[in-house]
């Protein structure tokens, strides 16, 4: 009978590389014909969303859409406030890292900064900072010998413990809702400006199709349907559940990342006819893995009575564990505004939005610092509207979940509520829930049999005893592989255990 090494394939996901760039981004934003002329510039905000990725050769391709609201005061006697929504394409070019299987990228961008000038009453200049983080990975497969099938033949295994891939999805993902706005308020006539925020996601179970649910919240600021057509604004919650594109079963670890590719706010009628309600659509991109982790047998060693064996060997890395670490934390701050012409007499809106955030791991944990920015939208005593804007920070430290080789994969944070008090005339005090997310792995190498070369020796002579006095470094399996005998006969023979330590001088029997 013919030696066989039997293999099994392993499948693993693996990030290779995370990399962030910045990119300054200038737009020039022309005030619609149907609107007034530009006074004052009361808030300018800038989301960035990525939209498409294409892989060309050795570069990637990585384009989205920069969307600025611009809420303004006009040139008008009553110095009526407007708005501007307006969005622009972006394009940039990345090298993809080298690896020896197709690398896919997820990717994803915020604002860090923006600075919006007036150039004159129907023009504005923008200027924003903007991060792109791309996580570069690649889904792996790999072939371990496991046994070698033939007569009279001897393995020394190890068993090893990894985590392999059994399903991986990148899809798109709808959400939409309708939501009423709180009893009592006007009818909307014009939406000024809104944000949209979506809080911590967890997954959830569907017999076996898993899938991430989150709080979205939606903060507007409106002119009425009423005879003044006074300011209002509107804090409105609402669930937001969507499907990861794959399946599980029992004991599979499910790993997920969303990001907000695009969304629309639009005013809607109610049973009355009224534009009491919002229409909301969101638009996601979801990348999602199913993980368990596996036993694996690793050939460490193999002798035969009858063959001489030559096994070629590889390294290859494995991963051997991958968890998210989720932490949360309030940051409380007062917030004094200053302003010398008036004071403030009511709060219209506040809402926040992410920065920034690094991390760093070490043997010690995960440190990671963070920046957010919050936009306080309020009125003066003298019914001038203006607004703050304040970036907050923050730190957080994490211990990892045991000892080994690490990696982080990626780090992000929530924004979940946001509130405020107020304290006077010059003074708001904010409360903002966030959640931080941190995904890491465990890299091990290990050195697994790839091939097999089996020599048919022709049986010689031997004595029928030979009296062997062992050498530094010499364990039973050695004994046993040098003579080509079985392990447990040596054993038997020698009245000792297969794993027991050999002395150095001991005297053996090789039967």
């Amino acid at each position: 009978m013919q030696m066989e090494l039997i293999k099994k394939p392993i499948r693993s996901y693996r990030t290779i590389e995370i990399r962030e760039t910045e990119e300054m981004l200038e737009n020039s934003i022309i005030v619609p014909d149907s609107k007034p002329d530009i006074k004052n510039i009361i808030l300018a905000d800038a989301e960035c969303f990525v939209t498409n990725v294409e892989k060309s050769g050795r570069m990637m391709e990585v384009s989205g859409e920069i969307r600025y609201r611009i809420l303004y005061g006009s040139d008008t006697p009553d110095q009526r406030i407007e708005s501007i929504v307006t969005q622009f394409p972006w394009s940039f070019s990345l090298q993809k890292p080298k690896a020896e299987e197709e690398v896919g990228v997820f990717a994803r961008s915020y604002c860090q900064h923006t600075d919006a000038n007036i150039v004159n009453g129907r023009k504005i200049t923008a200027r924003t900072v903007c991060s792109i983080i791309s996580r570069f990975y690649e889904i792996r497969s790999d072939e371990i010998g496991r046994e070698i099938l033939g007569e009279n033949v001897y393995l020394k295994t190890t068993p090893v413990n990894i985590i392999s891939l059994k399903d991986n999805g990148d899809i798109m993902a709808k959400v939409s809702n309708v939501l009423s706005l709180p009893h009592g308020s006007p009818a909307i006539k014009e939406i000024l400006f809104s944000r949209i925020n979506v809080g911590s996601t967890e997954l959830t179970y569907n017999e076996d199709e898993p899938a991430i649910e989150a709080k979205g919240t939606a903060y507007i600021l409106y002119r009425s349907d009423t005879i003044d057509e006074s300011i209002e604004s509107a804090v409105l919650e609402f669930p937001i559940k969507t499907v990861t594109g794959i399946v599980t079963v029992p004991n599979e670890t499910v790993l997920t990342t969303s990001v907000l590719k695009h969304w629309e706010l639009e005013p809607i009628e109610d049973a009355d006819g009224l534009l009491t309600q919002v229409a909301v659509n969101l638009e996601f991109q979801v990348d999602a893995q199913a993980l368990v982790p596996e036993e694996q047998i690793v050939i460490e060693d193999a002798y035969s009575t009858d063959y001489r064996l030559d096994l070629k060997k590889s390294k290859i890395k494995v991963v051997t564990d991958e968890q998210e670490l989720s932490e949360s934390l309030e940051l409380k701050q007062k917030i004094k505004i200053e302003d010398p012409d008036d004071q403030m007499a009511e709060v219209l809106l506040v809402c926040a939005g992410e920065r920034s955030m690094a991390s760093k791991l070490d043997e010690k944990g995960i440190s990671a610092q963070g920046t957010l920015g919050a936009d306080i939208v309020y009125m003066t005593q003298n019914g001038e509207m203006k607004s703050f804007f304040v970036e907050l920070s923050f730190s957080q430290n994490v211990e990892l979940p045991g000892e080994g080789q690490w990696q982080l994969v990626q780090s992000f944070f929530n924004i979940n509520d946001v509130e405020f008090d107020i304290s006077g005339t010059d003074t708001v005090e904010l409360r903002i829930n966030i959640s931080s997310k941190f995904r890491v792995a465990r890299y091990d190498e290990i050195v697994c049999t790839e091939a097999l070369t089996a020599v048919k020796e022709e049986s010689r002579k031997k004595a029928p005893i030979i009296l062997y006095f062992t050498h530094p470094g010499d364990t039973m399996w050695s004994v046993a592989k040098r003579y080509r005998i079985p392990l447990s006969r040596l054993a038997l023979d020698n009245g000792l255990d297969a794993s027991e330590n050999l002395q150095v001088g001991q005297k053996l029997f090789i039967m």
